[in-house]
């Protein structure tokens, strides 16, 4: 026990010492060489101890540094070097020797390197992980609110109070994999749950009640595929069992149940998710039993990695019916400072919230990104 300790704290002082020589030498060679800055970049070193020695330096550097061997020096070196790109072949596209190497290359796939992040974080920590975007707008705006929601049963019932244009937004998600170690290392069955609320904060006269809170819990199979299918690849798939609901009684009670699958494809910097859902049919006391003619049968997203810390997302939903209801959500995250990313979303169309469904919201929101996308 004292050994692997001994082992872990060694390592960690190896990793703070080798610090200032790695940024040096990253600065003179590749721009696109990653750095190791942060958490997910830690996760990304195979070797358990190398990989506690990141996170140790990340915490507290100065107690590492005073303690570091050479033979662990070259250790934690070694585990550094693996996260970069090979110089040798940059080097070759510069002097015009090699042919220039996608950008999927300089990127490895963007989604193999969210999952092997994730499964090292998981193997880390032992707890949640991110799962759709956590984010929190304190300030958004709306600006034609929802004052009477209509439940198509039950007709159109407005609020006990006023509601203001402005309020707050937040979205958590996180999941947990399950049966751990049974299946084999591609596939992996999860339990999430994604929790969005609105509150009418600056509703003051009212004492800020929350307007809607909506929660999904789910539980879904992933498969990492890697199908090379020429113009894009596809990365993974998934089927689940999905659950969303308002927990409000009636008549603002929404909810519905749905199989829900999807296919995520790459290209370079590029995500595109097609993510279509059957709804599982309900009683006649349904409180939004139209909502598929607001909805459709399906999202469909498109992320795109500007850099490691600016990503631009759009989601789009439409009813594919004559009436032609589109609905669209575009984020963009960004870096503020070195810890924070800034983010600014804008919502036009239907279903944003289920008590909104069947009534058509255009918002603005700024606020901070938690945990993005990839």
């Amino acid at each position: 026990m004292h050994n692997h300790l001994n082992a872990s704290v060694s390592a960690a002082a190896t990793l703070a010492l080798l610090w200032p020589a790695l940024t040096t030498a990253q600065e003179t060679t590749s721009a696109d060489e990653r750095r190791i800055t942060s958490a997910e970049d830690c996760a990304l070193i195979q070797d358990g101890v190398q990989r506690l020695a990141c996170y140790d330096h990340l915490k507290d550097p100065k107690t590492a540094r005073d303690q570091a061997t050479e033979q662990e020096v070259n250790e934690v070196e070694q585990a550094v070097v693996t996260l970069a790109p090979d110089n040798d072949a940059q080097e070759q596209v510069a002097d015009g020797s090699g042919e220039e190497a996608p950008d999927s290359n300089i990127m490895n796939n963007i989604v193999d390197n969210y999952i092997t992040a994730e499964k090292a974080l998981f193997s880390f920590s032992g707890s949640f992980i991110s799962h759709r975007p956590t984010y929190i707008l304190p300030i958004t705006w709306v600006e034609d609110p929802n004052s009477t929601p209509t439940n198509p049963r039950l007709g159109a019932t407005g609020y006990d109070y006023g509601l203001e244009n402005e309020e707050a937004k937040y979205q958590i998600s996180f999941k947990v994999p399950l049966l751990t170690g049974l299946l084999e290392d591609r596939t992996t069955l999860w339990f999430g749950y994604t929790q969005r609320s609105f509150w009418q904060v600056y509703n003051q006269d009212e004492s800020a009640p929350f307007r809607e809170t909506n929660y999904e819990p789910e539980v879904f199979l992933r498969h990492q595929t890697n199908w090379n299918l020429g113009a894009v690849t596809l990365s993974g798939m998934t089927i689940g069992f999905n659950h969303q609901s308002n927990g409000q009684s009636e008549p603002r009670s929404r909810s519905w149940n749905r199989i829900m699958a999807s296919a995520g494809f790459t290209r370079d910097r590029w995500l595109f998710v097609v993510e279509p859902w059957y709804r599982i049919p309900e009683t006649s006391k349904d409180d939004n039993a139209d909502i598929e003619s607001y909805l459709g049968y399906a999202n469909y997203h498109a992320i795109y990695k500007l850099a490691e810390d600016r990503t631009l997302s759009l989601k789009l939903m439409n009813n594919l019916r004559s009436d032609n209801r589109t609905s669209v959500e575009f984020g963009y995250s960004f870096p503020i400072g070195d810890t924070i990313k800034g983010f600014f979303q804008y919502y036009n169309g239907h279903g944003e919230s289920l008590i909104d469904y069947n009534h058509r919201i255009e918002r603005f929101g700024l606020g901070i990104m938690l945990n993005d996308w990839l």
